[in-house]
């Protein structure tokens, strides 16, 4: 198991209680931003910038950022410790110091895909996190993502454009600012299989995170479905090896791979309608008065779907004589997968 612990220790030469090795690491807007130590560890202090250390409005925000960040405990948040005065600073938020590097910058390393996905599994753990205490990040992008050099694990900062959900309209769903907002980095993870599930975030179509995660394992047991008719594809071609002759088998193994082509690219086609129907219908708000009308609506849609799909099959088998065994296998197959596609997802659509 990686070690999910970033602040890393000094060398144990000096476990001062004093504040030492203060160096200014960086500043942004009206905050000074010190690495420090003390203790033998190294923290991180915000310090408000001199200029404004005396406006009250700016003094409030130091403690609101403190007092919202203090409460956030999760492994993939940075740590909040304490508000204190420090000589030659002032007033400073002491936090945790990461290790590690933006996200921006990670990316650049050509990080593995799993290291990408286990990336965007934290992401989401750590929104959901905030979330669940009623709190929106509103500032999600790559220099407010670290992640760590010991682990490769996700560290969210900077939460001072955080707000909770009552501070909003109740008819607002704030949380999607940050969905919205993981979507648009998504591209930047280079998961193609989550790239329609990451449009669908931009788009606002999912309302929490718990939808986005169910997105994300439907496109994935789909593409786990790959190696399974890959398998079968060889299976029925090892056993037309078997039962016909030799002189047949070549013509009529290409005669087969035509009409289950044929039939899987059809049922595929309708694999992806019915998959983005039931996306649909998981972001349905059921407390909406219009709810049912809605889940109908889909319910109609995917009759249509069906029908369209039943007229594709009649003209496919048009294409062969009464007495021939390629229209008999057609219908077989195409029943058969039609089944299976129903097994495996239309239960889902009715629930």
């Amino acid at each position: 198991m990686d070690d999910i612990s970033s602040s890393a220790f000094i060398p144990p030469t000096d476990f001062s209680a004093e504040w030492s090795n203060i160096t200014p690491a960086h500043q942004h807007s009206h905050t000074l931003v010190y690495t420090a130590t003390r203790y033998g560890r190294r923290y991180l202090l915000k310090a408000i910038a001199p200029k404004y250390a005396s406006l009250t409005d700016h003094m409030m925000q130091q403690k609101q950022e403190f007092q919202l960040g203090v409460q956030l405990v999760h492994p993939n948040i940075a740590a909040t410790y304490s508000l204190e005065n420090i000589k030659g600073l002032g007033r400073c938020i002491v936090q945790e110091w990461i290790d590690g590097t933006t996200l921006g910058e990670w990316l650049q390393t050509t990080p593995t895909t799993y290291s990408r996905m286990r990336v965007l599994e934290q992401l989401m753990d750590a929104l959901e996190y905030i979330h669940g205490l009623q709190l929106v990040h509103r500032d999600l992008k790559c220099d407010n993502i670290l992640i760590t050099r010991n682990g490769n694990n996700v560290k969210l900062i900077d939460f001072g454009l955080s707000a909770t959900d009552a501070t909003v309209s109740p008819v607002s769903n704030d949380q999607q600012v940050d969905i919205k907002a993981l979507g648009r980095l998504m591209p930047l993870l280079h998961l193609p299989l989550y790239a329609a599930v990451g449009k669908r975030c931009r788009n606002g179509k999912y309302n929490n995170i718990a939808a986005l995660r169910r997105a994300i394992t439907i496109r994935q047991k789909l593409y786990n479905l790959f190696p399974l008719m890959i398998s079968i594809v060889l299976f029925v071609i090892a056993l037309s090896f078997f039962y016909f002759t030799v002189e047949k088998r070549n013509e009529e193994k290409r005669q087969w791979q035509e009409i289950y082509t044929t039939v899987e690219t059809n049922i595929a086609q309708e694999r992806e309608l019915i998959v983005q129907l039931i996306e649909k219908q998981d972001a349905l708000d059921k407390q909406n008065p219009n709810y049912l009308l809605e889940r109908a609506a889909i319910i109609n849609e995917f009759t249509e779907i069906r029908k369209s799909r039943w007229a594709i099959r009649d003209s496919l088998m048009q294409r062969y004589a009464e007495d021939d065994p390629r229209r008999q296998t057609l219908w077989q197959l195409w029943v058969k997968r039609e089944n299976d596609l129903d097994n495996e997802l239309y239960k889902q659509l009715l629930d």
